[in-house]
């Protein structure tokens, strides 16, 4: 090949991947509250009853089409353990959207979020979109009071949103809501 159509073939690749639109997604919050189930459940429209915790951090990709734009998600699923937090505190950069995760069935779970907030926030996180997320929605015995959460999270800017990552209710409406919203915020 010669020298032009190499160049020009860089510049139209270069021009190309301009073009794209990545955005970095974090779900944190308690070990166990079903950040890797949100994340399977809107990538993969997948759903495992056995639970596995995160060993430091798990990784997804999506390409979604937001108000007619190819966007590519890339999700970072941290570890909830103490044990994962530098882990964490090294990743947070360059976030776009960090979606705080409780369980409804867990009040611990609710009570920890202004600690994730703080800890994100102390890591390089402040300019990020947030909301928070309710999970588990389809279990009973909810222990986290629905209006508190919503004026938790109010108080905050943050939308609040209701899922089941084992029935899929709620999880692809919340993503692509929480997406439109970000990528509004920032132009």
């Amino acid at each position: 090949m010669s020298k032009k159509i190499i160049e020009l073939l860089s510049k139209e690749a270069q021009k190309n991947s301009e073009d794209l639109l990545w955005v970095k997604v974090v779900g944190i919050g308690n070990a166990g509250v079903g950040k890797t189930c949100l994340v399977k459940s809107f990538c993969e429209s997948k759903f495992s009853k056995n639970y596995v915790e995160t060993i430091g951090v798990d990784y997804g990709f999506k390409l979604h089409n937001v108000d007619g734009k190819e966007v590519r998600l890339t999700f970072w699923d941290f570890g909830g353990n103490s044990v994962y937090a530098d882990v964490r505190k090294e990743l947070y950069h360059q976030t776009k959207i960090c979606i705080l995760v409780y369980d409804v069935t867990n009040t611990s779970s609710f009570q920890a979020l202004d600690d994730w907030l703080k800890e994100f926030e102390s890591y390089g996180g402040k300019k990020s979109f947030f909301c928070v997320v309710g999970n588990k929605l389809d279990l009973p015995n909810k222990k986290v009071n629905r209006t508190a959460a919503e004026e938790w999270a109010k108080r905050r800017n943050m939308k609040h949103f209701l899922a089941s990552a084992a029935t899929g209710d709620g999880v692809s409406a919340m993503f692509t809501q929480v997406l439109t919203d970000a990528l509004k915020s920032s132009t």
